[in-house]
């Protein structure tokens, strides 16, 4: 059977059917429960990297896999990821397509976020120092890049926030820490996987 979903009649299954199948190769793999929330997206990033994905959703604060979600076999460090989907529109911003044929100017380029809901004080944030970074890029359920922002940027990004929140006087929490790649920023970050033939065909 061809990887590609185009090559499939899919009018022949429902979604039940189609997410049940989902399910059944997560649970056959080891996972939990692999359909919940965006943690398919992590066994897809994991299989693109070469990475062994931890099975259970999340680890105690206590684990040297706390805001981990693999290990990286090659370097022998955990691996934290976060996704995002995009809308078709961002799909201009991620090619930085011409805006205007007239004056040639591009669409800005992407940006891309993480949320980090351990980053809550800056000892949690002490324990991202140890892992690897990958914010993975979907669009239609399909994975098309992988990047790997430097550990630096975003370590510091997640202090920067919390300190900020902290001096706020509308106060509240500082969960939902939140680091920002821009891709045009090529110094923040290396591409770990990119989908060429998809790139390729959309340019």
């Amino acid at each position: 059977m061809s990887k590609s979903a185009n090559n499939i009649d899919l009018t022949q299954f429902s979604y039940e059917e189609l997410a049940h199948a989902l399910y059944t190769k997560g649970k056959r793999d080891g996972y939990h429960k692999v359909t919940d929330k965006t943690k398919w997206r992590e066994a897809v990033t994991a299989e693109k990297l070469g990475h062994v994905t931890f099975k259970k959703i999340s680890a105690g604060k206590n684990s040297d896999k706390y805001g981990a979600d693999a290990d990286n076999p090659v370097s022998g460090k955990k691996a934290e990821y976060k996704s995002q989907a995009l809308e078709e529109a961002q799909i201009n911003n991620l090619l930085q397509r011409v805006k205007s044929a007239k004056t040639g100017s591009r669409y800005a380029p992407l940006t891309v976020g993480g949320v980090y809901n351990g980053a809550y004080s800056h000892e949690a944030v002490d324990r991202y120092r140890k892992h690897e970074h990958y914010f993975s890029i979907f669009y239609e359920e399909r994975c098309l890049m992988i990047i790997r922002p430097r550990q630096a940027t975003v370590i510091d990004q997640l202090r920067s926030e919390i300190d900020r929140r902290k001096k706020s006087n509308k106060g509240g929490s500082t969960n939902l820490n939140t680091v920002r790649i821009n891709l045009g920023d090529k110094h923040l970050y290396d591409i770990a996987w990119k989908d060429e033939v998809w790139f390729k065909q959309h340019e």
